[in-house]
């Protein structure tokens, strides 16, 4: 291991560099596909259920990789977990850019999730470690603006790209930025975690594996064919029994692959609820925004990038100045702040958009919830792993991102189903339907905010050190 107090200051700006880039760029990579929804839907005849898997499957990969990263951080190096991570993120942006139909295409969203899975919880595990304890407000929130700046950057360029070229360019786009910091990986990064002996326990794997995608599979089923889908019950049967056995396999391991035990700090547990909502409200409304630009007021794809690109920004400003506040004064206060921006936008959003709302309207409304979101994911969840020992914060960044990312995959399958039932699943869109399924999927995100809101009122204002067990 090499602390970071042994390497030049230059050395260890390179490495944070490199490091967030690597997980800028995963997070584009995420949202730069969610313009191009409505051409993918024409090519391949799917309607938005199917769509969203793109988003969906990235997402659920990622939940099953992140127990796993605790284990993979204690037992391998920064530099060689880095590497394999950008790698398979590499090698799953070509078979997107080569897929040859929506089957081979979720194949590759689910190689760059791998990727993503482990670079992600390996690049706040870096963050936490790179600063003291009292700076770690700062520390996240300059993680949380370079990689907002993604989802402000990416849909324009989507946009202009779909507008005259196809949604495979996308995937050009990211290939080369992909090599260049898989090489400055392989030059700038040092092994800066601390290796343990460890094991990994291969049925736990397979629990979560069968537990994740059994449940959201099983979800998304009931939501598009009902409760009396044979399929759909056995997959979400089969799945919430396989969790259950994850549960309680990593509570009689003595290794366990996920520390769930992090749950015992009320802070924390109270803190990766939490994030589950205002992760799921992030995830839709930047979904639910372009598809409606597109598919009820029909304008280009240009417009459904350009639209959140303000939203976007303000998010990628306001988690900066969020990790300031709360170095100042802690999570509660502006968590609460932020789920009322978010349960007055999301209503406002049900009220106000139609068919004619003029695009400046949308876009500057939108400014809103993302600034709400800024406000909670970066401090909340600072101030729950500030509630863990040092040697847990491996296995609580792998807990709360496990939890954001399968939550959120829920969140996300749930709120866009109201928009493809009212959509309907053949033929062209009916641009009145689908506004209706828009504005109904908007009333579900406030009924989460609303929930968000009473949580953060439980959140204590100190966030100091509790004991863990």
């Amino acid at each position: 291991m090499t602390s970071t107090n042994d390497l030049s200051r230059l050395h260890r700006r390179l490495i944070v560099a490199t490091t967030l880039s690597a997980s800028f760029l995963s997070v584009l990579t995420q949202f730069l596909l969610i313009t191009a929804f409505p051409k993918i839907m024409t090519e391949f005849n799917i309607d938005s259920s199917e769509v969203q898997w793109l988003t969906t499957s990235f997402m659920l990969t990622v939940a099953v990789l992140i127990p796993i990263t605790g284990y993979f951080i204690d037992r391998f190096k920064t530099r060689t977990l880095m590497t394999s991570a950008m790698t398979l993120f590499f090698i799953g942006t070509l078979i997107g850019l080569i897929a040859p139909s929506f089957s081979i295409l979720i194949v590759g969203r689910i190689v760059q999730g791998i990727g993503s899975g482990i670079m992600i919880p390996l690049m706040q595990t870096i963050m936490f470690l790179s600063y003291p304890r009292e700076k770690r407000g700062f520390a996240m929130g300059l993680a949380a603006l370079v990689i907002n700046v993604a989802p402000a950057v990416g849909p324009p360029i989507s946009g202009l790209l779909i507008e005259y070229f196809e949604w495979r360019g996308l995937f050009l786009l990211t290939l080369p930025v992909a090599a260049i910091i898989l090489l400055l990986v392989y030059l700038f990064m040092r092994n800066i975690t601390e290796q343990r002996k460890t094991a990994i326990d291969y049925l736990s794997i397979i629990f979560s594996t069968v537990g994740f995608g059994g449940i959201l599979y099983g979800f998304n089923r009931i939501e598009e064919a009902g409760l009396t889908d044979a399929g759909a019950l056995v997959s979400l049967t089969g799945g919430i029994i396989a969790l259950g056995l994850f549960v309680f396999r990593q509570l009689r391991l003595e290794t366990p692959i996920l520390e769930l035990r992090v749950l015992k700090v009320p802070v924390f547990a109270l803190v990766a609820f939490i994030s589950i909502l205002s992760f799921s409200l992030l995830i839709s409304i930047e979904t639910i925004l372009p598809m409606y630009v597109q598919n009820a007021q029909q304008l280009s794809a240009y417009y459904g990038g350009l639209i959140v690109m303000p939203g976007a920004l303000t998010l990628a400003v306001m988690s900066l100045f969020a990790g300031r506040l709360f170095d100042k004064y802690g999570g509660k206060t502006i968590a609460i702040i932020g789920f009322v921006l978010l349960c007055l936008s999301t209503l406002g959003f049900y009220f106000v958009i139609d068919l004619d709302t003029p695009f400046f309207v949308a876009m500057v409304l939108f400014m809103v919830p993302m600034a709400g979101v800024a406000l909670i994911n970066m401090p909340i969840m600072t101030a729950g792993i500030n509630a863990l020992p040092d040697a847990l914060i491996p296995h609580g960044t792998a807990v709360i991102n496990t939890a954001r990312q399968f939550g959120g995959s829920l969140g996300l399958t749930f709120i866009i189903s109201f928009i493809s039932r009212a959509a309907g699943d053949s033929g062209p869109v009916n641009p009145i339907n689908y506004l209706s399924g828009v504005k109904t999927a908007f009333f579900v995100a406030f009924l989460f905010a609303i929930t968000g809101l009473v949580l953060s009122c439980f959140l204590k204002k100190s966030n100091s050190m509790e004991e863990a067990f």
